[in-house]
């Protein structure tokens, strides 16, 4: 039986450090909302709207309280500092022993997988919001609400180890090296691969990549450093990149900077793909050949798709972009709040294909099975808050059992993959959002 007790663990041991994650003097022990209850409904609360949410849950969860008005909502939850939120996700994977458990969680020959990436966000569409995110408009076009997401994610497991939201022209380089520092105690960094896509080439961001003793797979640009790969001949071959002191000026970390400003050339390796269509793109790796092949690695930059996947799970199944404010603070709680949702969903999903694939050998049924992950996003909405808060042990294990049940009801066949060809698009040379003034 899989049970919910870490995910209010993750929540009790994070807002015991209130002063780190409230602004002023608030919820202290005479409030009648703790910091925890808070942390609570705003992760799980149904996402209609606050009024309708707040309705629901003190009935049902705090029945000896009245009914608190939007407005003292509102000015509440204004004074919790929203990385209190990226922490207890955190935790969360901190107590299902994410870091070092290899035999509940998927890795490719040992190695952890983990993708950085961004998307765009919609955000509401209100002056206010505009202000605080800096959107400013041109004397022709009114620019569309939007703000910027990065994250970093485990790609066979589903996680979402670190994400950050930013202004809509924030730059995606900065943002990596801060996951970077961010997640360098949730990974064990010797195990780990880091795969980027073409928007990361810089040699900063390689040189903290290889001085954390980790790996890193990255797809270059066609224009990229044209001068050292002239005389590459073969598909796999080694590669020096030159440390000049143009590269040096873009180096902001000052430790980096000094050691590398010492050495005259980073030696990578440069492994050029060629997909069923017959297009070739090169990669370019710190992976020394003894420890991966060439396929091997080919195959890895091929499973970062997965972080586009999750992103469309976040986007149309956890509906990250419903917000329930139009300040800046609320915004990113409202995002950072659904990351111990998301992973919850992903640490489940392993748990039930464990479950259903033991349940359908012993029937002699070999064939592969996942659980439907659209009744799981459903019973986690509908059933989640019921069993963590549940007064009684016994009523717990019931509404448990029949949790389980419904999960494991109707699994998914896997079918195998149908590739269809990528149809290629011309770019606009301007972007339709945009809307004349």
């Amino acid at each position: 039986m899989i049970d919910f007790d870490h995910v209010l663990d993750a929540i009790n041991d994070v807002t015991q450090k209130s002063e780190k994650y409230v602004i002023g003097n608030h919820f202290t022990e005479q409030s009648s909302l703790s910091l925890a209850d808070w942390a609570t409904f705003l992760s799980f609360k149904e996402d209609k709207t606050l009024q309708s949410d707040i309705e629901n849950y003190i009935p049902n969860y705090k029945p000896e309280l009245d009914i608190p008005s939007k407005q003292f909502i509102s000015s509440q939850r204004s004074y919790i500092k929203p990385i209190m939120f990226q922490d207890i996700s955190k935790r969360y994977l901190e107590l299902i022993d994410y870091k070092y458990d290899n035999q509940t969680f998927k890795t490719f020959k040992g190695f952890r997988l983990c993708a950085g990436d961004g998307s765009d966000f919609e955000i509401p569409d209100f002056p206010e919001t505009r202000a605080e995110f800096n959107i400013k408009n041109t004397p022709k076009y009114r620019k569309p609400a939007m703000c910027k997401f990065s994250s970093i994610q485990d790609v066979l497991n589903g996680f979402i180890l670190d994400g950050t939201v930013a202004d809509y022209k924030a730059g995606e380089l900065p943002l990596m090296h801060q996951h970077l520092k961010d997640v360098k105690n949730m990974i064990v960094p010797e195990k780990t691969i880091w795969t980027l896509d073409r928007g990361y080439p810089a040699m900063e961001l390689y040189a903290k990549i290889i001085e954390m003793n980790s790996y890193f797979i990255v797809r270059l640009r066609k224009d990229s450093y044209i001068e050292e790969r002239m005389n590459i001949k073969q598909e796999d071959s080694p590669i020096s990149l030159k440390i000049t002191k143009d590269c040096l000026k873009k180096f902001h970390d000052p430790e980096l900077k000094n050691i590398y400003s010492k050495k005259w050339t980073i030696n990578l390796r440069i492994i050029t793909i060629t997909n069923k269509n017959g297009e070739k793109y090169s990669l370019l790796t710190n992976i020394p050949k003894k420890v991966l092949g060439t396929k091997e690695i080919g195959e890895i930059y091929k499973l970062r798709w997965g972080i586009e996947t999750n992103y469309n799970t976040m986007k149309n199944r956890i509906y990250i972009e419903n917000y329930s404010g139009k300040r800046r603070i609320c915004i990113e709680q409202d995002i950072y709040s659904k990351f111990l949702k998301f992973n919850i969903f992903h640490y489940l999903k392993i748990k039930f294909n464990k479950l259903i694939k033991n349940k359908k050998e012993q029937i002699g049924d070999y064939r592969k099975y996942q659980v439907d992950q659209a009744n799981l996003i459903r019973n986690l909405k509908d059933k989640l808050l019921l069993i963590l808060l549940s007064k009684s042990r016994k009523i717990q294990e019931k509404l448990m059992k029949n949790f389980h049940k419904s999960c494991m009801r109707y699994p998914n066949r896997v079918k195998k993959n149908k590739t269809t060809p990528r149809k290629k698009k011309v770019r606009r040379c301007y972007n339709i959002q945009y809307q004349p003034t």
